[in-house]
């Protein structure tokens, strides 16, 4: 990052030095699509890859994995086969588990799971927490009122929208509504604007994998759930695909017929959230964002320099998922449910979806009509990102008006026009829906929602992944057993059969713990020195103030809460996509 003064194009003393500075950039971040169409850098700059702290948080968490991984072994080798090594190297490192505590878990674990219960139990998952502390699900998951909490505050708390009309395709009755919620009626609910869908309708062509030999199951269901008169949210109905002469309607009284159901929906979530909601709406768009802006926006450049501290070991972390998340054999084509090249077009088919102009999180809840506070009072997902959507706009907003005096600085601004032409090129970022900012307004909309989009809203998929997707009978990246059809075939082994095998399981927790304990960075904190402007630093720390007082609010907020929802507070919230 350039530590000289910013400047607008119009403004700088030393245009040729930075004509020079984007020449050199353009050389260095360049756009790549040779992967199946997949935005990405053709080489991560240097620079971009040799942050220590970085790769310390990274071997730190892979040693405290392995340690983990050791002591959940059957028995059959003493600690010293092990290596000394490793025990008195590494482990003594991480996180102060030093090598005789190191030990004490191996033994007290190896007679534990001497004999290994059968695969796809909840037993056999438990195994699987031996040194690591186990996910908040774990002795929740099977509740309906955890399963229906987490439309609202689990890993993917995006897909509930108002029902404001019934759907021929999702017949349900007033009889399957009795069966869910007494005292009250489905038409009532209707017309008081208390029911909410979730629909998994773009899952619907997307061809199932395999997982070393065992069959996955792909489905694209719809939820339906209630607020009550008394106030408590509700699942109500499961239809396990999008036409009714395919799967019957399930509800809560159905057995085991509704926990398989509710399986549908889980692993449904876990595929939308795995490659929709994060890798494609968090990971690629910032991909874009990132080479964009070194491309087109000098390295002095206010607006560079805002963004910059949001970039930090993105691209690095984006280029290591190349190979290990949507490579052959990784974990896209191993742990999620279609096949590696159908989870691709899935994602590019959300992504062409997709509108960052219309992605602020008051816009986005409007659209799905959760935005009123009195029709759904409760919410975390939504009532903890808005806790820092107001700091973080009027934020940007202040930086900005440092800069650009009036609309036409914005609309003469030649870099600032020329990286938007870039964000929508089908030759660059390949973001739909993007014009050329010509207002203040618009740039600092575009802008505040960039900055929400890499901190707030990435924390909501990430964070949360490891208490909601870390235990698989809560939530699954996959299905391997088929849909419920309220036959006699429905029954608690036929539930245990939709689960993973264990090696998946385990290779999903592994990921999901892994992206949960890197936090590098805190959204609102950037580097020390990072603004030479003088006139930011008050502005920064208004930020930060806010930022703690919303903490302040969010915790409060939480001791009431069926489940606690810490993910959303500012402490816990990242400033860059680095996991």
């Amino acid at each position: 990052m350039s530590k000289h003064p910013p400047h607008l194009p119009a403004d700088d003393p030393h245009p040729d030095k930075r004509k020079k500075a984007l020449a050199d950039a353009r050389d260095d971040y360049q756009f790549d699509f040779s992967y199946q169409e997949i935005v990405s850098a053709k080489k991560v700059p240097l620079r971009e890859k040799t942050d220590p702290h970085y790769w310390w948080a990274i071997a730190k968490v892979t040693a405290a994995l392995k340690v983990n991984e050791l002591a959940t072994r059957s028995p059959g080798e003493e600690l010293e086969h092990l290596g000394e090594e490793f025990v008195d190297g590494l482990a003594k490192k991480i996180g102060g588990l030093m090598p005789d505590k190191v030990a004490k878990h191996l033994r007290e674990h190896r007679d534990e799971h001497a004999h290994a219960a059968p695969e796809q139990t909840p037993a056999t998952y438990d195994r699987m927490y031996a040194t690591i502390d186990p996910p908040s699900t774990q002795k929740v998951w099977d509740d309906d009122d955890v399963f229906a909490w987490q439309a609202l505050a689990g890993c993917n708390p995006i897909m509930i929208r108002k029902l404001t009309a019934p759907l021929d395709h999702f017949p349900v009755t007033e009889a399957h509504y009795a069966k869910a919620v007494s005292g009250d009626t489905l038409e009532a609910a209707m017309k008081e604007g208390r029911l909410y869908l979730a629909d998994y309708a773009i899952l619907e062509h997307v061809d199932p994998g395999v997982f070393e030999g065992k069959d996955k199951y792909v489905f694209a269901p719809l939820a339906l759930y209630a607020r009550t008169r008394e106030g408590k949210f509700v699942a109500v109905a499961i239809q396990c695909s999008q036409r009714p002469d395919e799967s019957p309607i399930f509800t809560p009284a159905d057995g085991a017929s509704w926990r398989m159901a509710r399986c549908v929906v889980q692993s449904s979530d876990g595929n939308f959230q795995g490659i929709i909601s994060h890798f494609a709406w968090c990971h690629e768009v910032m991909e874009s964002v990132i080479l964009a802006t070194h491309r087109q926006l000098a390295p002095n450049h206010p607006i560079h320099v805002l963004l910059s501290p949001h970039f930090a070991n993105t691209m690095i972390t984006n280029d290591i998922a190349m190979t290990s998340l949507i490579g052959p054999d990784g974990n896209m084509e191993r742990l999620q449910s279609g096949t590696l090249e159908s989870s691709l077009d899935l994602a590019k088919r959300s992504l062409r979806e997709f509108r960052l102009l219309e992605s602020a999180p008051t816009k986005e809840f409007a659209a799905r009509g959760v935005d009123d506070t009195d029709g759904l009072p409760f919410y975390p997902f939504r009532d903890d990102g808005l806790e820092s959507w107001g700091p973080l706009k009027q934020w940007v907003h202040d930086y900005l008006r440092l800069y650009y005096a009036d609309d036409a600085a914005v609309a003469g601004d030649v870099e600032v026009q020329a990286w938007v032409d870039e964000l929508g090129s089908q030759e660059g970022g390949r973001l739909e829906g993007l014009s050329r900012p010509q207002t203040f307004d618009a740039l600092w909309d575009l802008l505040a929602q960039i900055v929400f989009r890499c901190t707030v809203f990435h924390a909501g998929f990430n964070y949360t992944s490891y208490d909601f997707f870390g235990y698989v009978p809560n939530l699954q990246a996959a299905a391997f057993g088929p849909a419920p059809t309220g036959g006699e075939g429905d029954s608690e082994e036929a539930l245990h059969a939709m689960w993973p095998p264990y090696q998946a399981a385990y290779e999903g927790m592994h990921l999901f713990y892994t992206i949960f304990c890197v936090q590098l960075n805190r959204v609102g904190h950037y580097p020390d020195g990072h603004f030479v402007d003088e006139r930011v630093a008050p502005l920064e720390k208004a930020l930060r103030d806010a930022l703690d007082e919303a903490e302040a609010r969010i915790e409060a907020r939480d001791k009431t809460r069926l489940v606690p929802y810490p993910y959303l507070r500012p402490s816990k919230v990242s400033n860059s996509i680095h996991v």
